[in-house]
Protein backbone atom coordinates (compact mmCIF):
# COMPACT_ATOMS: atom_id res chain seq x y z
CA UNK A 1 0.00 0.00 0.00
CA UNK A 2 0.98 3.63 -0.41
CA UNK A 3 1.62 5.36 2.91
CA UNK A 4 -2.05 7.38 2.16
CA UNK A 5 -3.50 4.00 1.66
CA UNK A 6 -2.41 2.63 5.12
CA UNK A 7 -3.02 5.71 6.71
CA UNK A 8 -6.69 5.27 5.59
CA UNK A 9 -7.16 1.38 5.94
CA UNK A 10 -5.80 2.04 9.70
CA UNK A 11 -8.57 4.88 10.02
CA UNK A 12 -11.07 2.60 9.11
CA UNK A 13 -10.03 0.02 11.52
CA UNK A 14 -10.89 2.08 14.48
CA UNK A 15 -14.09 2.87 13.00
CA UNK A 16 -14.99 -0.80 12.33
CA UNK A 17 -14.14 -1.23 16.06
CA UNK A 18 -15.46 1.75 17.32
CA UNK A 19 -18.74 1.11 15.84
CA UNK A 20 -19.18 -2.39 16.34
CA UNK A 21 -19.89 -2.82 12.47
CA UNK A 22 -16.87 -5.52 12.36
CA UNK A 23 -15.93 -7.23 9.07
CA UNK A 24 -15.75 -11.16 9.15
CA UNK A 25 -12.10 -11.26 7.42
CA UNK A 26 -9.01 -9.53 8.72
CA UNK A 27 -5.79 -8.62 7.14
CA UNK A 28 -3.32 -6.90 9.93
CA UNK A 29 0.49 -6.62 8.64
CA UNK A 30 3.55 -4.17 8.24
CA UNK A 31 6.40 -3.44 9.89
CA UNK A 32 5.18 -1.42 12.87
CA UNK A 33 4.97 -4.37 15.05
CA UNK A 34 3.89 -2.59 18.50
CA UNK A 35 0.95 -0.57 16.83
CA UNK A 36 -0.03 -4.13 14.85
CA UNK A 37 -0.36 -6.22 18.25
CA UNK A 38 -2.04 -3.77 19.73
CA UNK A 39 -4.59 -3.51 17.45
CA UNK A 40 -4.57 -7.44 17.14
CA UNK A 41 -5.72 -7.20 20.73
CA UNK A 42 -8.20 -4.97 20.01
CA UNK A 43 -9.65 -6.43 17.24
CA UNK A 44 -9.98 -9.78 18.77
CA UNK A 45 -11.98 -8.69 21.77
CA UNK A 46 -14.14 -6.97 19.59
CA UNK A 47 -14.96 -9.46 18.00
CA UNK A 48 -16.09 -11.43 21.47
CA UNK A 49 -13.07 -13.60 21.87
CA UNK A 50 -9.78 -14.17 23.48
CA UNK A 51 -7.01 -16.88 23.13
CA UNK A 52 -8.34 -18.40 26.04
CA UNK A 53 -11.94 -18.77 24.71
CA UNK A 54 -13.04 -22.43 23.51
CA UNK A 55 -14.38 -20.22 20.07
CA UNK A 56 -11.05 -18.48 19.47
CA UNK A 57 -8.90 -21.23 17.06
CA UNK A 58 -5.21 -19.67 17.15
CA UNK A 59 -2.74 -21.09 14.61
CA UNK A 60 0.60 -18.95 15.35
CA UNK A 61 3.14 -22.20 14.37
CA UNK A 62 4.74 -22.90 11.52
CA UNK A 63 4.16 -24.56 9.22
CA UNK A 64 0.13 -23.91 9.26
CA UNK A 65 -2.06 -26.25 7.21
CA UNK A 66 -5.08 -25.17 5.51
CA UNK A 67 -6.95 -27.83 5.95
CA UNK A 68 -6.45 -27.68 9.83
CA UNK A 69 -7.82 -24.30 9.27
CA UNK A 70 -10.57 -24.57 7.23
CA UNK A 71 -12.11 -27.64 9.33
CA UNK A 72 -11.59 -25.68 12.69
CA UNK A 73 -13.37 -22.51 10.72
CA UNK A 74 -16.27 -25.44 10.00
CA UNK A 75 -16.72 -25.92 13.58
CA UNK A 76 -19.87 -24.27 15.10
CA UNK A 77 -19.20 -21.76 18.01
CA UNK A 78 -20.58 -22.97 20.88
CA UNK A 79 -22.82 -20.91 23.22
CA UNK A 80 -21.82 -17.87 20.87
CA UNK A 81 -22.58 -16.01 18.16
CA UNK A 82 -19.13 -16.48 16.72
CA UNK A 83 -16.36 -18.28 15.71
CA UNK A 84 -12.71 -17.03 15.30
CA UNK A 85 -9.42 -18.21 13.42
CA UNK A 86 -6.28 -16.46 14.36
CA UNK A 87 -3.83 -16.77 12.29
CA UNK A 88 -0.48 -15.22 12.72
CA UNK A 89 2.84 -15.90 10.56
CA UNK A 90 1.43 -18.05 7.97
CA UNK A 91 3.71 -17.46 5.64
CA UNK A 92 0.53 -17.46 3.05
CA UNK A 93 0.88 -13.99 1.81
CA UNK A 94 4.42 -14.54 0.22
CA UNK A 95 3.06 -17.59 -1.60
CA UNK A 96 0.79 -20.04 -1.27
CA UNK A 97 -3.21 -19.91 0.45
CA UNK A 98 -5.02 -20.85 -2.75
CA UNK A 99 -6.70 -23.23 -0.93
CA UNK A 100 -7.99 -21.16 2.27
CA UNK A 101 -8.65 -18.51 -0.43
CA UNK A 102 -11.40 -20.67 -2.41
CA UNK A 103 -13.23 -21.15 1.10
CA UNK A 104 -13.03 -17.86 2.47
CA UNK A 105 -16.16 -17.42 -0.16
CA UNK A 106 -18.06 -20.67 1.34
CA UNK A 107 -17.22 -19.92 4.79
CA UNK A 108 -19.79 -20.18 7.64
CA UNK A 109 -21.65 -17.03 8.78
CA UNK A 110 -20.61 -17.27 11.97
CA UNK A 111 -17.05 -17.52 11.65
CA UNK A 112 -14.99 -14.61 11.76
CA UNK A 113 -10.65 -14.57 10.40
CA UNK A 114 -7.56 -12.88 11.70
CA UNK A 115 -4.74 -12.91 9.54
CA UNK A 116 -1.53 -10.89 10.79
CA UNK A 117 1.42 -11.04 9.13
CA UNK A 118 4.92 -8.94 8.77
CA UNK A 119 4.65 -8.41 5.08
CA UNK A 120 1.68 -9.62 2.21
CA UNK A 121 1.86 -9.40 -1.85
CA UNK A 122 -1.13 -7.78 -2.62
CA UNK A 123 -0.92 -9.99 -5.78
CA UNK A 124 -1.87 -12.92 -4.14
CA UNK A 125 -5.37 -14.61 -4.25
CA UNK A 126 -5.56 -14.56 -0.32
CA UNK A 127 -4.89 -11.19 -0.38
CA UNK A 128 -7.41 -9.63 -3.07
CA UNK A 129 -9.73 -11.96 -1.46
CA UNK A 130 -9.63 -10.59 1.77
CA UNK A 131 -9.29 -7.42 0.63
CA UNK A 132 -12.60 -8.25 -1.75
CA UNK A 133 -14.60 -9.67 1.29
CA UNK A 134 -13.30 -7.94 5.01
CA UNK A 135 -10.32 -5.37 5.18
CA UNK A 136 -6.23 -5.54 4.97
CA UNK A 137 -4.96 -3.04 7.15
CA UNK A 138 -1.45 -2.36 6.96
CA UNK A 139 0.79 -0.96 9.89
CA UNK A 140 3.81 0.87 9.21
CA UNK A 141 6.28 3.34 10.55
CA UNK A 142 4.06 6.26 11.86
CA UNK A 143 4.54 9.95 11.36
CA UNK A 144 6.92 12.17 14.04
CA UNK A 145 3.34 14.09 14.94
CA UNK A 146 1.93 10.57 16.24
CA UNK A 147 4.64 9.45 17.74
CA UNK A 148 5.21 12.79 19.84
CA UNK A 149 1.60 12.69 20.39
CA UNK A 150 2.17 8.99 22.19
CA UNK A 151 5.46 9.82 23.62
CA UNK A 152 3.12 12.77 25.44
CA UNK A 153 0.56 10.61 26.27
CA UNK A 154 2.41 7.79 27.87
CA UNK A 155 4.32 10.04 30.18
CA UNK A 156 0.95 12.26 31.32
CA UNK A 157 -0.56 8.69 32.39
CA UNK A 158 2.57 8.42 34.66
CA UNK A 159 2.51 12.36 35.65
CA UNK A 160 5.46 13.20 33.93
CA UNK A 161 5.99 15.60 30.90
CA UNK A 162 8.63 16.60 28.43
CA UNK A 163 9.37 19.49 26.06
CA UNK A 164 8.70 19.40 22.36
CA UNK A 165 12.43 19.85 21.44
CA UNK A 166 13.67 17.05 23.92
CA UNK A 167 11.05 14.82 22.78
CA UNK A 168 11.82 15.31 19.09
CA UNK A 169 15.50 14.54 20.39
CA UNK A 170 14.19 10.98 22.26
CA UNK A 171 13.24 10.27 18.42
CA UNK A 172 16.01 10.89 16.96
CA UNK A 173 18.23 8.46 19.68
CA UNK A 174 15.45 5.62 19.86
CA UNK A 175 14.42 5.47 16.37
CA UNK A 176 10.55 5.43 14.84
CA UNK A 177 9.82 1.80 16.28
CA UNK A 178 6.83 2.40 18.50
CA UNK A 179 7.79 -0.88 20.76
CA UNK A 180 11.12 0.26 21.43
CA UNK A 181 9.94 3.79 21.99
CA UNK A 182 7.33 2.48 24.89
CA UNK A 183 10.00 0.01 26.53
CA UNK A 184 12.49 3.31 26.59
CA UNK A 185 9.82 5.72 28.29
CA UNK A 186 9.08 3.19 31.19
CA UNK A 187 13.06 3.39 31.94
CA UNK A 188 12.87 7.02 31.36
CA UNK A 189 10.07 7.08 33.87
CA UNK A 190 11.28 5.01 36.48
CA UNK A 191 15.00 6.30 36.06
CA UNK A 192 13.95 10.09 37.29
CA UNK A 193 11.32 8.87 40.15
CA UNK A 194 10.02 11.76 41.81
CA UNK A 195 11.28 14.61 39.25
CA UNK A 196 8.09 15.64 36.58
CA UNK A 197 10.02 16.36 33.74
CA UNK A 198 12.04 14.34 31.05
CA UNK A 199 14.89 15.66 30.04
CA UNK A 200 17.82 15.49 27.43
CA UNK A 201 20.55 14.72 30.03
CA UNK A 202 17.88 11.96 31.32
CA UNK A 203 17.94 10.44 27.79
CA UNK A 204 21.31 10.39 27.43
CA UNK A 205 21.91 8.60 30.77
CA UNK A 206 19.63 6.13 30.46
CA UNK A 207 17.86 5.10 26.99
CA UNK A 208 19.52 2.43 25.14
CA UNK A 209 21.76 3.21 22.08
CA UNK A 210 19.93 1.68 19.13
CA UNK A 211 22.13 -0.04 15.88
CA UNK A 212 22.75 3.49 14.49
CA UNK A 213 24.91 4.31 17.37
CA UNK A 214 26.77 1.65 17.00
CA UNK A 215 27.33 2.19 13.50
CA UNK A 216 28.40 5.75 14.62
CA UNK A 217 30.89 4.58 16.56
CA UNK A 218 32.55 2.36 13.74
CA UNK A 219 32.95 4.57 11.46
CA UNK A 220 34.77 6.84 13.98
CA UNK A 221 37.27 4.06 14.46
CA UNK A 222 37.36 3.65 10.64
CA UNK A 223 38.65 7.25 10.63
CA UNK A 224 40.95 6.92 13.34
CA UNK A 225 42.37 3.73 11.63
CA UNK A 226 41.35 1.59 14.81
CA UNK A 227 40.97 -1.46 13.89
CA UNK A 228 40.34 -3.06 17.07
CA UNK A 229 38.00 -0.75 18.11
CA UNK A 230 35.91 -1.57 14.96
CA UNK A 231 35.78 -5.41 15.34
CA UNK A 232 34.73 -4.50 19.19
CA UNK A 233 31.88 -2.16 17.28
CA UNK A 234 31.26 -5.29 14.87
CA UNK A 235 30.46 -7.39 17.77
CA UNK A 236 28.30 -5.42 19.53
CA UNK A 237 25.99 -5.52 16.52
CA UNK A 238 26.32 -9.34 16.06
CA UNK A 239 25.34 -9.61 19.86
CA UNK A 240 22.45 -7.00 19.00
CA UNK A 241 21.56 -9.80 16.17
CA UNK A 242 22.11 -7.29 13.34
CA UNK A 243 23.01 -9.54 10.08
CA UNK A 244 26.28 -8.66 8.87
CA UNK A 245 24.80 -7.58 5.06
CA UNK A 246 22.35 -5.35 7.12
CA UNK A 247 25.40 -3.63 8.88
CA UNK A 248 27.22 -3.08 4.97
CA UNK A 249 24.17 -1.45 3.74
CA UNK A 250 23.91 1.12 7.12
CA UNK A 251 27.47 1.39 6.99
CA UNK A 252 27.36 2.32 2.80
CA UNK A 253 24.35 4.55 3.45
CA UNK A 254 26.07 6.61 6.03
CA UNK A 255 29.05 7.19 3.84
CA UNK A 256 26.85 8.04 1.04
CA UNK A 257 25.27 10.38 3.62
CA UNK A 258 28.60 12.35 4.86
CA UNK A 259 29.60 12.84 0.88
CA UNK A 260 26.17 14.19 0.13
CA UNK A 261 26.40 16.28 3.60
CA UNK A 262 30.07 17.22 2.66
CA UNK A 263 29.01 18.42 -1.20
CA UNK A 264 26.55 20.62 -0.12
CA UNK A 265 28.81 22.38 2.24
CA UNK A 266 32.07 23.03 0.32
CA UNK A 267 30.36 22.49 -3.08
CA UNK A 268 27.28 24.71 -2.52
CA UNK A 269 28.85 26.93 0.39
CA UNK A 270 25.63 26.17 2.92
CA UNK A 271 26.71 26.56 7.26
CA UNK A 272 25.65 23.60 9.15
CA UNK A 273 22.21 24.88 10.63
CA UNK A 274 21.49 25.33 6.80
CA UNK A 275 22.50 21.80 5.61
CA UNK A 276 20.68 20.17 8.82
CA UNK A 277 17.65 22.42 7.50
CA UNK A 278 17.99 21.14 4.13
CA UNK A 279 18.03 16.81 5.08
CA UNK A 280 16.72 16.90 8.40
CA UNK A 281 13.08 18.26 7.64
CA UNK A 282 10.65 18.57 4.27
CA UNK A 283 6.78 20.14 3.62
CA UNK A 284 4.58 18.00 3.87
CA UNK A 285 0.52 18.50 2.90
CA UNK A 286 -2.23 17.58 5.56
CA UNK A 287 -4.50 15.26 4.08
CA UNK A 288 -7.34 16.57 6.70
CA UNK A 289 -6.65 20.04 6.74
CA UNK A 290 -4.79 20.95 3.77
CA UNK A 291 -2.08 22.64 5.80
CA UNK A 292 1.50 22.74 4.32
CA UNK A 293 3.72 21.54 7.69
CA UNK A 294 7.24 20.72 8.06
CA UNK A 295 7.87 17.29 9.16
CA UNK A 296 10.96 14.94 9.74
CA UNK A 297 13.16 14.05 6.51
CA UNK A 298 15.08 10.99 5.46
CA UNK A 299 17.29 11.40 8.90
CA UNK A 300 16.77 13.76 11.71
CA UNK A 301 18.66 16.44 13.05
CA UNK A 302 20.55 14.61 15.53
CA UNK A 303 21.89 11.62 13.09
CA UNK A 304 22.65 15.05 10.07
CA UNK A 305 25.01 16.10 12.75
CA UNK A 306 27.05 13.27 13.59
CA UNK A 307 27.55 12.74 9.28
CA UNK A 308 28.47 16.32 9.50
CA UNK A 309 31.16 16.12 12.11
CA UNK A 310 32.84 12.74 10.62
CA UNK A 311 32.09 13.72 6.88
CA UNK A 312 34.50 17.01 7.93
CA UNK A 313 37.34 14.17 9.16
CA UNK A 314 37.08 12.14 5.60
CA UNK A 315 38.22 13.72 2.32
CA UNK A 316 35.79 12.85 -0.65
CA UNK A 317 38.31 10.79 -2.47
CA UNK A 318 38.33 8.29 0.89
CA UNK A 319 34.74 8.68 1.32
CA UNK A 320 34.01 7.41 -2.31
CA UNK A 321 36.70 4.24 -1.52
CA UNK A 322 34.39 3.62 1.33
CA UNK A 323 30.99 3.67 -0.43
CA UNK A 324 33.20 1.76 -3.42
CA UNK A 325 34.59 -1.29 -0.50
CA UNK A 326 31.08 -1.47 0.90
CA UNK A 327 28.88 -1.98 -2.75
CA UNK A 328 31.71 -5.05 -3.22
CA UNK A 329 31.09 -6.52 0.24
CA UNK A 330 27.47 -6.27 -0.30
CA UNK A 331 27.42 -7.69 -4.07
CA UNK A 332 30.11 -10.67 -2.21
CA UNK A 333 27.04 -11.55 -0.07
CA UNK A 334 24.37 -11.77 -2.45
CA UNK A 335 26.37 -13.50 -4.92
CA UNK A 336 27.57 -16.28 -2.55
CA UNK A 337 31.72 -15.86 -3.39
CA UNK A 338 32.53 -15.27 0.29
CA UNK A 339 31.10 -16.35 3.55
CA UNK A 340 28.99 -13.20 5.41
CA UNK A 341 30.90 -13.18 8.71
CA UNK A 342 34.57 -13.47 6.51
CA UNK A 343 33.62 -11.22 3.88
CA UNK A 344 32.66 -8.37 6.94
CA UNK A 345 35.92 -8.58 8.75
CA UNK A 346 37.57 -8.26 5.06
CA UNK A 347 35.73 -4.98 4.72
CA UNK A 348 36.55 -3.52 7.77
CA UNK A 349 40.10 -4.14 7.52
CA UNK A 350 39.99 -2.57 3.92
CA UNK A 351 38.64 0.55 5.37
CA UNK A 352 40.75 0.74 8.25
CA UNK A 353 43.37 0.56 5.93
CA UNK A 354 42.42 2.72 3.23
CA UNK A 355 44.73 5.16 2.51
CA UNK A 356 47.21 4.49 4.64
Amino acid sequence: MKPREAAASLEQLKKDISSGDLKRFYLLFGSERYLRNFYEKKLLAALGGSRDDMNTNVFDTSPVSQTDIINAAQTLPFFADRRIILVRYSGFFKKGGEELADYLKEAPETTSFIFVDDEADGRLKLYKQISKLGRCVEFVTQPDRYLLQNIGAFLKRSEKRIGQDDASYFLDVIGTDMGKIMSELEKLVSYIGDREVVTKDDIDAICSRNIEDRIFEMIDAVMRRDIVTCMDRYEDLLALKAAPVMIVVMLERQFLWMLQLKSLKEDEGLDEGDIVSRVAYKQEVDTETGEIKRVRGDIGEYQAGIYLKQAAHMSTSELQKAIELCSKADEDFKSGKMNERIAMEALLVRLCSAGK
